[in-house]
């Protein structure tokens, strides 16, 4: 046994490497104990993960709380310093504070973002968590990142800034693929139109209830709108909450939507993906379902959640393969005619009975039906399923049928 833990640690630490990417990152820290080349390993390992969240509520003592806090700014420090003094890459940086934390080491988080920098960082994730009620102590994300040229994913989440002096920098995200931007705040409106200006290489965008200062007393708001434009690599984009949204990507296959008024994405012929939830009415009308695998000719998945839709909409494609409506309010009726249809799921309650046809299916379908009702509506569960046409779909081995209760406060 030790013969083979020796042949084990004398692997390349290369592949050494690997196998600590394989595993959950408690595990991958439990191999440090194992011998001085798994502990060399475990701390030259590129992808280095910081979370001061564990700190929070190890002492009600105030001093106490603090000692920890600086106890762990500098464990944090050494292994950056060890990195940049002996020239070692970083691939990844992950960092997870609590403003608590931060209100002790905002300068120090500047320095190792810096110096994450300095080690030719490719990813960068780093979320300050919510702060206690009454508080809202915003990061400023300070100006190195946007000097990284090795950057090719930056996702922030929470309270942090990103600085308008931060989008007049004349250097270019020339290397960024992924942006993600989870409950951050914005100078104006047109910060992030400008900020993706400077990503031109551009794959994926994920924009989650992002707020900005509006003019006058430094108030904040949801952001209302937004344009995406010349991104020529542009693949995915996941947006929520925000109203009015324009997308022209033709390189788009995935278009997630989520919480809004309307969007402009017209000019996405080559989509192939598209999930809507929680879409106004105003939008899902007659009209657009109709014109939708006109413009859209290769949609191959189409899946609606918790939208005010017409009572009826007809589907007509060959390409579609995946269709799901959830929680979909209003409808009575839907006539499919995909013959390539793989799979077709629906989430509803006891009171909604809808008419649901395949004019033409696959028989490779599967269909998956959950219903949510309570024990007065099982009358009501045999007329649904009478009304799913034609009757071979039922009795399919590909049916799934599952039967929830509705909660009750």
């Amino acid at each position: 046994m030790e013969l083979e833990e020796d042949r084990l640690s004398s692997l390349p630490k290369i592949i050494l490497h690997h196998i600590l990417s394989k595993l959950p990152e408690k595990d991958g820290v439990r191999t440090s104990v194992l011998s001085k080349a798994w502990l060399d390993t475990w701390y030259t390992f590129p992808t280095l993960s910081f979370s001061g969240n564990e700190i929070i509520g190890i002492s009600p003592q105030p001093m106490e709380r603090k000692r920890y806090i600086l106890k762990f700014g500098d464990y944090v420090k050494r292994r950056m310093l060890m990195f940049r003094d002996q020239s070692l890459a970083i691939k990844e940086f992950k960092l997870n504070v609590n403003s608590s934390v931060l209100s002790y080491m905002s300068k120090n988080v500047d320095i190792w973002l810096k110096l994450a920098c300095e080690c030719g960082v490719e990813a960068v994730e780093y979320s300050q968590m919510i702060p206690p009620v009454g508080q809202k102590q915003y990061h400023v994300l300070p100006i190195s990142i946007i000097e990284a040229k090795s950057i090719t994913k930056l996702a922030l989440e929470g309270f942090i800034k990103i600085d308008p002096i931060f989008m007049n920098y004349s250097i270019k995200f020339l290397s960024l693929r992924v942006l993600s931007l989870r409950r951050v705040l914005l100078g104006d409106e047109h910060a992030i139109n400008q900020l993706i200006s400077l990503c031109p290489l551009l794959e994926y965008i994920t924009l989650e209830s992002c707020h900005v200062l509006s003019f006058g007393g430094g108030k904040q708001g949801l952001m209302k709108s937004i344009s995406i434009s010349g991104l020529q690599k542009l693949k995915r984009v996941d947006v929520l909450e925000i109203k009015y949204v324009s997308i022209d990507a033709s390189s788009l296959e995935n278009l997630c939507y989520h919480l809004g008024n309307k969007i402009d994405f017209d000019r996405c012929r080559n989509l192939k993906e598209l999930y809507l939830r929680s879409v106004a009415s105003t939008f899902l009308t007659n009209k657009w379902f109709l014109e939708l695998f006109t413009k859209f000719p290769f949609l191959e998945s189409l899946k609606l959640n918790k939208c005010e839709i017409p009572e009826r909409i007809d589907i007509s494609s060959v390409r579609l393969k995946r269709l799901e409506f959830s929680l979909c309010f209003n409808l009575k009726e839907v006539n499919i005619d995909a013959p390539n249809l793989l799979s077709f799921g629906y989430h509803g309650s006891g009171v909604s009975k809808p008419t649901i046809s395949f004019l033409r299916n696959s028989s490779q379908l599967e269909v998956n039906i959950h219903i949510v009702l309570d024990y007065e509506d099982l009358c009501n569960l045999r007329e649904f399923l009478q009304n799913i046409q034609p009757n071979n779909v039922l009795t399919s081995p590909s049916l799934t049928l599952s039967i929830g209760r509705r909660s009750r406060v």
